[in-house]
């Protein structure tokens, strides 16, 4: 039997390669989420009521054992032996959903992650970026994009989102490492339009114009920085980026070069 769960994206599971039905109820498949970011561990009856409402109703233990018992039943329709993955912890009290490794892509995406970035840190930048490729590969759009929640388990998800934004500058990082400039830019500027107000993908974007020749756009590229810095937020770019500026207007390729270290 081959099971799988996936939250980056839309919340899916499949068993032996079929699709299995996660209910209508957009709370069912947020119980789900929340015992998959538990991460096999047991989670407690308090933290799940937690993740799923921001304000508790009086029912929510009621609501949560209901839920509970639907995931239970799901899991049994698909193969009875599934059923068992869902325990009830006695004497804690809580629940667990056991997982193999391999089985969660938010699990195999962390490890990728981690693995690739301490090969980026150590100037390893071809393994890196084969790891991270790997990792963002992963990823089918926002992370539970199908899932309604107003608890914790909202802050959880936007956590996953912001780890793939990381993973995303660490793999540019490792591709202009490498050389690849051009082929870069695009991406780039797909991260600056969509992160606006994040100091890295404006220096990557800086850095790889002035790679490509094109010094006078990297320095547009600074001034834009700017420009939505102090509309936004009333500040200027960070020291970092007014420093690559800087390096930049004086052609200083050994500072150029530090700062991308």
């Amino acid at each position: 039997m081959e099971i799988s769960f996936a939250l980056l994206g839309t919340l899916e599971a499949t068993v032996d390669g079929a699709e299995l039905s996660l209910d209508a109820a957009a709370m069912l498949r947020a119980v789900l989420a929340a015992l998959l970011l538990a991460g096999g561990q047991r989670i407690s009856n308090r933290k799940l009521v937690q993740s799923l409402w921001a304000t508790p109703p009086r029912s929510a233990m009621s609501n949560l054992r209901s839920y509970l018992a639907r995931i239970r039943a799901t899991l049994g329709d698909a193969d009875p032996r599934l059923a068992s993955r869902l325990v009830t912890v006695s004497g804690s009290g809580g629940y667990l959903l056991a997982l193999a490794p391999g089985e969660l892509d938010v699990r195999v995406f962390v490890d990728l992650t981690r693995r690739g970035q301490a090969h980026l840190r150590a100037g390893e930048h071809a393994a890196a970026a084969t790891l991270l490729h790997d990792a963002l590969a992963l990823w089918r759009g926002p992370a539970g994009e199908n899932i309604t929640a107003t608890g914790t388990l909202t802050q959880q998800l936007a956590d996953l989102d912001e780890q793939r934004v990381i993973a995303t500058e660490d793999f540019i990082d490792a591709r202009l490492a490498l050389g690849a400039t051009s082929s870069l830019l695009h991406d780039i500027r797909a991260l600056v339009l969509d992160q606006p107000l994040r100091d890295r993908p404006w220096e990557q974007l800086m850095r790889a114009l002035y790679l490509t020749g094109d010094p006078a756009g990297a320095l547009g590229a600074y001034q834009k920085a700017r420009k939505s810095f102090n509309e936004a937020l009333g500040i200027e770019p960070s020291g970092r980026l007014q420093q690559l500026q800087g390096s930049i207007l004086q052609r200083d390729e050994l500072a150029i070069a530090r700062l991308a270290s």
